[in-house]
């Protein structure tokens, strides 16, 4: 009993407690996964009123639906797929202010992003390519009504958003006709079916092909690696407090 009261435990000590700071910090409710970001910059939305917009388009009242869709475009889209549709390629982010050009590696687009950011895993071009993920005008329009944009999704208006897929599918050489919606946008195959060939309009620029950033924070070490070194340490532990216990039994 005597040899028993010098041994101290502190080595089972240090492994329970980076047992628990290892699963705190990279528990469920800790991590947001990238499977399914949730953008947390913004308030919870609240239903906008059909007659009003958030989005403030100064143009003429007998203004076409591929003006109004420009400069819904202009407001609410270039920032992240570029004045150009090429998305976020270096070229497009030279011409912002220096601070801003960089801004995943401020974090403030990354898993880990501050109160006033949001996640933005990527942001793809509009023009060329990725367009032909969807097989109609129509589904642009969907994806694009319900899904953007990414920080305030499903927040435009039918007519916002109808004016924009407009805008979208002529920047790409495809004519939209005068009045896109769902009855035109339907016959609009982008990426052709056996009985109606994609257009030919869609073109490989130079601005489609360089390569788009990934935001997310690859940095950031995945849940399992914290585990691989948390069960690591801890194994260096017992078997250190293994040899000091015997060498207190020893004595």
């Amino acid at each position: 009993m005597q040899k028993l009261k010098n041994y101290t435990p502190l080595p089972f000590f240090l492994a329970l407690v980076l047992v628990l700071g290892v699963s705190s910090w990279s528990s469920p409710g800790a991590v947001v996964k990238v499977q399914t970001p949730t953008p947390t910059a913004m308030p919870p939305k609240t239903p906008i009123p059909t007659e009003d917009s958030w989005i403030i388009v100064d143009l003429p009242a007998d203004a076409t639906q591929l003006e109004y869709g420009a400069e819904v475009y202009r407001l609410v889209c270039k920032a992240c797929h570029g004045d150009k549709g090429q998305g976020l390629t270096d070229d497009w982010r030279a011409q912002w202010a220096p601070q801003d050009q960089n801004c995943w590696q401020s974090k403030c687009h990354a898993l880990n992003h501050p109160p006033d950011g949001f996640y933005l895993p990527a942001s793809p071009a509009v023009v060329g390519p990725p367009l032909l993920i969807f097989e109609t005008a129509l589904d642009l329009y969907n994806y694009i009504h319900t899904k953007m944009p990414w920080h305030n999704p499903a927040s435009m208006l039918e007519s916002e958003s109808w004016s924009v897929t407009a805008y979208i599918l002529k920047i790409n050489n495809i004519d939209p006709g005068p009045e896109l919606n769902a009855d035109t946008a339907a016959k609009i195959f982008l990426r052709g079916t056996p009985t109606q060939p994609a257009p030919q309009s869609i073109v490989v620029t130079e601005a489609s092909q360089e390569p788009v950033h990934d935001l997310r924070d690859e940095s950031a070490p995945s849940v399992s690696l914290f585990w691989m070194i948390a069960i690591g340490a801890i194994i260096v532990l017992v078997v250190i407090g293994i040899f000091l216990l015997k060498r207190q039994l020893a004595k």
